[in-house]
């Protein structure tokens, strides 16, 4: 039991989450989930202006997800 209390209170929002994150995610109450999302865009990364567009950003990961995966 001790672990999933672990597991909970690690869990954020995350853009790639693994299986455990999701069950981990959908087991806190809502309110939980909306303060750490909260949280999480309170950040000062999510402050930077950038000049980059959404297409921009998937472009550049799409190159790098293939160029790892070439090795």
């Amino acid at each position: 039991m001790s672990d999933k209390i672990d597991t909970l209170d690690q869990v954020i929002p995350s853009a790639m989450p693994t299986e455990e994150d999701v069950r981990a995610w959908e087991a806190l109450p809502r309110e939980e989930q909306l303060r750490r999302l909260r949280a999480a865009l309170s950040h000062p990364d999510c402050a930077i202006v950038s000049v980059a567009t959404m297409k921009d950003v998937l472009d550049e990961a799409r190159r790098r997800a293939d160029t790892h995966s070439r090795g």
